[in-house]
């Protein structure tokens, strides 16, 4: 855990040290229902405890984190209806921003979209899980990126710190080959300036994985 960490510069140091728990958040670090190690996060780092526990505050105020144990604070194992909610939020609000990002394409944005999905498949097929995840939300991320709403990718961004650390569960599911044949579809679509066909593959690509994890859910409370 945290290997290859450099460590943070002093100038703006809680910034730096809140965005590096976020890109390690997405990249699945932290597993659900254990406490975040302050220490080793701080050893990782080269900081001290306190800004770490001050960029903790900021995710809990948000919902990214919670209680897991006591007073520790670390990624919340999420039931049911809140598997649901998410799913259903980020259905809409995504969703939303593909359509706009069909509106706003252009070679540069093809281009980019063609060179992350390459990189997906390449990913998915050597069974390199982190770099598929990684892979996975910059091809999301410069989707959304495309609608040209900083306020629209800041929201999509929160929900999808909520979600990420759930994502690693989804290799056992063989999933990820799923979820690229959406890929697949969202590029084509993009391509074609069908806004409406890419937010249903969008969506169809969120609810599949949704039903996944809800499967596994109920699996694992019945066992």
């Amino acid at each position: 855990m945290f290997e290859n960490q450099q460590p943070i510069q002093k100038d703006k140091l809680h910034d730096q040290v809140y965005d590096r728990l976020c890109t390690l958040l997405r990249e699945g670090e932290f597993t659900p229902g254990q406490a975040v190690p302050v220490s080793k996060v701080a050893k990782a780092f080269g900081v001290s405890a306190m800004p770490v526990r001050e960029a903790l505050t900021r995710l809990l105020a948000i919902g990214v984190l919670g209680n897991v144990s006591g007073r520790s604070v670390g990624v919340p194992v999420l039931d049911y209806d809140e598997l649901t909610d998410l799913r259903n939020v980020r259905v809409e609000i995504e969703a939303l921003a593909v359509g706009w990002a069909v509106k706003n394409r252009d070679d540069a944005f093809l281009s980019d979209l063609d060179v992350l999905l390459k990189r997906l498949e390449t990913t998915e097929r050597s069974g390199d899980v982190p770099s598929y995840i990684k892979t996975n939300y910059e091809f999301h991320l410069r989707l959304y990126q495309q609608s040209k709403s900083p306020v629209l990718v800041e929201v999509i961004d929160t929900l999808w710190l909520r979600v990420s650390p759930h994502l690693y569960r989804l290799e056992y599911e063989d999933q990820y080959k799923v979820s690229n044949i959406h890929h697949r579809d969202i590029v084509q679509a993009i391509r074609l300036g069908d806004a409406q066909a890419a937010s249903e593959a969008l969506a169809s690509d969120l609810s599949d994985a949704y039903d996944v994890l809800v499967r596994m859910l109920f699996e694992a409370e019945s066992a």
